[in-house]
């Protein structure tokens, strides 16, 4: 099975190679190895700022005899950090795309961060060969089974659940993420974007709606039909309104709303431990939690 490197072009061809690739790795395997397709999408819905050669340099192909896509590397924000994505039947190719992302990728980089599963020790083995270091945690994946009830969190007086499909107040739904995430690049111009990706949907935008009418809590999903699967992404809470239960007032909404499309996975992707909202996550009774870690190379 030759497999052969292309450069990315960031055309639409790709671009569906890419995201079906990732939906394929999951139906066969079940688990989140590599990324789902909804961080794709913001990958590139959401950067409305970056020019073509921001993805074009930070994206590399492998392809079979046949042209199917079944590997990409991709450095998501265009730092140190680059993730490996393949597909299951192609993991002997690890070695080749490692080689590549050192000599070419990160070129004139001090140094190369990727990752690896905890339960991965194909990977791990991999990485410790070519002279990488484990830092440890880097972040968690948790896994919902939406098909059980979840009962509704009480809300404070006043406060309610809505969409955006159903209220339309874009405007207070990015100031709520922008104060949420000290992030000012969320903007108008960055909500457009999102939103135009092709999975997002108005209707699975959620948010908490306090007495005077602002929005203090969000959470949106992302469906994956073919899969039955959904990841929820982004979640939070204004830092004024937290420590009310709000946060896993909505989620919980959402489980229920995700359930009657016939979603039975949902998954929400967090940061490190003692990061404090893996505690919120914790309450909401995941059956399963992946732990990602951090490899680095120094290379100078």
């Amino acid at each position: 099975m030759a497999v052969h490197d292309f450069a990315y072009t960031h055309n639409d061809a790709e671009f569906e190679d890419m995201w079906k690739l990732l939906i394929t790795s999951y139906a066969l395997t079940g688990k989140p190895h590599n990324w789902f397709f909804a961080r794709l999408e913001n990958w590139k819905y959401a950067k409305v700022d970056e020019p073509v050669t921001f993805f074009t340099s930070n994206v590399h192909l492998w392809r079979n005899e046949a042209g199917e896509l079944v590997g990409f590397c991709i450095s998501e924000y265009g730092d140190n950090g680059i993730h490996l994505q393949i597909h299951p039947e192609y993991r002997f190719i690890e070695p080749d795309m490692l080689v590549w992302i050192e000599r070419i990728w990160a070129n004139g980089r001090e140094n190369i961060e990727t990752y690896a599963q905890l339960d991965d020790m194909e990977r791990q083995k991999l990485l410790t060969q070519l002279g990488y270091e484990d830092l440890g945690d880097h972040g968690h994946m948790w896994t919902y089974d939406v098909s059980r009830p979840y009962p509704a969190v009480d809300l404070p007086p006043g406060f309610r659940i809505e969409t955006l499909a159903e209220n339309g107040a874009i405007e207070k739904h990015i100031a709520v993420e922008r104060k949420t995430f000290n992030n000012t690049y969320l903007n108008q111009a960055w909500f457009e974007g999102k939103s135009s990706a092709p999975s997002y949907s108005f209707d699975l935008d959620f948010c908490v709606v306090s007495p005077k009418g602002e929005h203090v809590a969000f959470c949106l999903a992302w469906i994956d039909p073919q899969n039955h699967i959904a990841e929820i992404d982004p979640v939070g809470t204004h830092p004024d309104y937290r420590q009310r239960g709000l946060a896993k007032a909505v989620l919980s909404e959402c489980f229920r709303r995700l359930r009657a499309r016939g979603v039975r996975y949902a998954y929400i992707g967090s940061a490190p431990e003692p990061n404090v909202s893996n505690r919120l996550y914790e309450s909401l009774q995941p059956i399963e939690t992946y732990q990602e870690n951090r490899w680095v190379k120094h290379l100078a």
